[in-house]
């Protein structure tokens, strides 16, 4: 594992390797909930000139078991990858309705942050996959703090298997370019 301050230094080189000039680069930044996936995502944001995150959470309807990678996809994928902006409605997996919408403007960074960002089932061809890792009582301290009474509850009968099957039968981290440490922000 490597600490945040050098992954983000890592990942501008390899996207200045392997993206080109004019293209937008994606950077998927995965790990199980409660790991740092979204400080990290915004501590490489601040490091990335221009870079917009999407966090999966966003793309998470109510009755949908995972984020909407598919929507992704359509939205925000293909159109950057064909050097137009993307537009997309921000919706919370509690609501009924789509929130705002938001825009990605062509040629930027684009971090997309959230468990299952590397499922097997996301049709997206990363250009750096970087898995997030904390101890796993940090993770479930940090879960209660975040989540509480019930929400713990429903979180950890819910999403945690869910989160730990994945991890289990597809092994994320394997695919990863990084592996970075979930516990080192800056404080």
């Amino acid at each position: 594992m490597i600490p945040f301050s050098e992954a983000t230094r890592t990942i501008a080189r390899l996207l200045a390797d392997r993206v080109p000039p004019g293209r937008a680069g994606f950077v998927a930044v995965d790990g199980q909930s409660c790991a740092g996936k979204t400080t990290f995502a915004a501590a490489l944001a601040e490091a990335l000139p221009g870079a917009v995150v999407v966090h999966g959470d966003d793309m998470s309807r109510s009755g949908r078991p995972l984020w909407e990678h598919e929507r992704f996809v359509t939205e925000v994928h293909s159109p950057l990858v064909a050097g137009r902006d993307a537009r997309y409605h921000r919706w919370h997996w509690t609501a009924v309705a789509p929130g705002d919408e938001l825009t990605v403007p062509a040629g930027v960074p684009v971090i997309v942050e959230g468990v299952h960002t590397m499922d097997d089932a996301v049709q997206v061809p990363w250009d750096v996959r970087v898995w997030v890792d904390v101890d796993r009582e940090l993770r479930l301290d940090r879960a209660r703090a975040r989540e509480g009474g019930a929400r713990w509850v429903c979180w950890s009968a819910n999403w945690m298997p869910r989160e730990d099957a994945y991890v289990s039968e597809q092994q994320p981290s394997a695919r990863a370019d990084l592996v970075v440490d979930g516990d080192s922000a800056p404080r």
